[in-house]
């Protein structure tokens, strides 16, 4: 059973679907079809990398350390409380 649905548009994207609709001949309802669908499929069909996601959510930064800081974390969290302290 198909969906119902009610959407809000301004004026010039009104008057924007009415000329197409005018020079298609098509239904508000195939104009709008048509568009969600080639939406859907680029939306849908984009790949993106981690890097990518996380650069766009803002989830990737940088810092400086010593070069074995990954394997050492422990014991350079310790000196840098025991500096605080």
């Amino acid at each position: 059973m198909p969906t119902r649905i009610n959407a809000r548009i301004d004026d010039d994207l009104s008057r924007q679907l009415e000329e197409l609709r005018r020079r298609s001949g098509q239904t508000v309802t195939e104009i709008i079809e048509a568009a969600l669908r080639a939406w859907t499929k680029e939306q849908l069909g984009k790949k993106h990398s981690a890097a990518q996601v996380f650069a766009s959510t803002g989830f990737i930064g940088s810092g400086e350390g010593p070069r074995d800081l990954a394997r050492n974390s422990k014991k350079y969290l310790a000196e840098s409380l025991k500096r605080k302290a």
